[in-house]
């Protein structure tokens, strides 16, 4: 019954102006559903003195929790028949590449879409946050490592936070410091134990307990605790979540980078920061990769940062719900931070069509992807922020769900300078022997290609040759003008193909 009165009290509070519960947390809670009588028994149990740091931290949690969200996703074909790809059904990656690549030409156009969303502030418990703020809260003050390095603000950002990114939210700290705490909590309290020296320790129990295969970067579900413990391995994305609240759980201030798009190969990067001085994040990354080859010119145009904290600027708070956006862009909160890795340049672009939102886009994966949006409100130019240098993009639109050409091909160049590709020049076009559709890939012999070159929006065939038994073929060709050369008979078909110009006699790929 004193309980039942408490959650009545508490509940007509929320209406009131005089309550204690600051008013973006009533709106939020007043939005919980059945969540709501046990988010205010909690701020109760939370209000002794001892406890005024709980409180804020459930504060933080639910003001920001409007947000977030755990999504799955499903691959459909262009009737909504649904397909499944088991990872162990297929001994390797190009096998299941293969795969899909002949589904798709039986099928049609194969596209990844959501199938369930939950909102947190419907589906998270208040047993889930306290657990999460009691765990969080007793492994920040107990450290001694990290003293006079986070304040509560470090710890509400990147300690607290009870998911990373749309995964399932689960109780991680617990499961987390069971499975790795033997070994962590016996070298905490040596002399030579520092914060670089044990992040070093935690990474280094993660990379051998669980492994980079590329199998899963064709599998788009978040992977739960225990499937991902079972397995073994993960992609990119799923590594760095676990790796990020590996670190939470030992009260280490941590975060997910991720370049969704490289802007000269297929595929992107998800890795983990720590945080280790109050304005300096420092980057972890598996075996295999290095700070020197992911910041390699013309390889990363965006660099973003995961956060739980709401932004009231971002294109996910400021777009219609009904508004379609690509990934990365408009479905979560991100800080960009591409400056603290490559060089960057602002720039002003010029459209030749228009919307409200303008993105620029990066080949990827045999077709171009948007890695930055503006908000150019139907004019004929918009500015775009932070971007990679030495590298092409493409400006885009979107209308009815489909990203659309909305501008000229450009080159960003090294000195900031955009040099738009026209393909229209007085120079005369020049013989050139081509050996290659990559960088790294050579022309195979006797084979059929097909020169594409970028006009009027899209991808248009301009000659088909064979390689002969040279495996090279020979073409007419203008300076400073898209081309792909490729032995897909249609560019919807393209794969890790990359476009290339040619400047002063020579093939430049992008």
């Amino acid at each position: 019954m004193f309980l039942l009165l408490i959650t009545l009290i508490n509940v007509g509070c929320l209406k009131s102006k005089k309550t204690g519960i600051p008013k973006p947390i009533r709106r939020v809670i007043n939005l919980s559903g059945i969540h709501k009588v046990a988010f205010l028994n909690t701020m109760v149990s939370y209000e002794a003195p001892g406890d005024s740091l709980k409180l804020k931290a459930l504060y933080y949690l639910i003001a920001n929790m409007g947000s977030h969200y755990e999504i799955t996703y499903k691959i459909t074909d262009s009737t909504g028949k649904v397909y499944s790809f088991p990872i162990n059904d297929y001994p390797n990656y190009h096998t299941l590449k293969k795969h899909l690549r002949l589904l798709k030409e039986k099928r049609g156009h194969l596209k990844v879409e959501h199938d369930t969303i939950l909102l947190d502030i419907k589906s998270v418990s208040s047993q889930l946050l306290t657990s999460n703020i009691d765990t969080a809260i007793d492994s920040w003050e107990n450290s001694i490592y990290n003293q006079n390095i986070y304040s509560f603000n470090n710890f509400c950002q990147y300690i607290l936070p009870y998911r990373v990114a749309n995964e399932k939210a689960e109780p991680f700290r617990k499961f987390l410091r069971t499975r790795y705490g033997v070994k962590i909590f016996s070298i905490l309290h040596h002399s030579h134990v520092n914060l670089v020296s044990l992040i070093s320790r935690i990474h280094q129990l993660v990379v051998n307990d669980i492994s980079y295969d590329k199998r899963y970067e064709l599998h788009y579900n978040f992977p739960t605790l225990d499937e991902i413990t079972t397995a073994h391995r993960g992609n990119f994305r799923d590594l760095a979540i676990y790796e990020v609240k590996a670190f939470r759980s030992f009260g280490i201030a941590s975060t997910m980078d991720y370049s969704p798009y490289f802007a000269d190969t297929s595929g992107g990067y998800f890795w983990p920061v720590v945080l280790v001085s109050p304005q300096q994040f420092i980057p972890v990354f598996y075996p295999g990769i290095s700070s020197d080859n992911l910041t390699a010119p013309g390889k990363l145009s965006k660099v973003y940062r995961r956060k739980y904290t709401d932004d009231s600027s971002s294109l996910f708070r400021i777009k219609k719900m009904s508004e379609h956006t690509p990934a990365f862009l408009g479905q979560f909160n991100y800080d960009d931070v591409t400056d603290e890795y490559v060089p960057t340049a602002n720039i002003t672009v010029a459209l030749t069509d228009t919307a409200r939102y303008a993105y620029l886009a990066v080949f990827n994966n045999g077709s171009w992807q948007p890695v930055q949006w503006s908000q150019s409100k139907k004019q004929r130019q918009t500015h775009f922020s932070k971007m990679g240098v030495n590298i092409l993009y493409l400006p885009m639109i979107i209308r009815k769900e489909k990203t659309l050409p909305a501008g000229l091909p450009f080159l960003l160049q090294k000195d900031g300078k955009v040099k738009v590709l026209t393909g229209q020049t007085t120079i005369p076009k020049k013989s050139l022997t081509l050996t290659r559709s990559t960088p790294h890939h050579l022309l195979q012999p006797h084979q059929i290609y097909f020169l594409y070159q970028w006009e009027n929006n899209q991808w248009k065939t301009i000659r088909r040759f064979d390689s002969g038994y040279r495996g090279t073929v020979s073409a007419m060709l203008k300076p400073f003008t898209l081309y792909i050369l490729s032995q897909k008979k249609s560019a919807k078909w393209f794969d890790d193909e990359r476009p290339f110009i040619v400047k002063s006699n020579r093939v430049i790929f992008y």
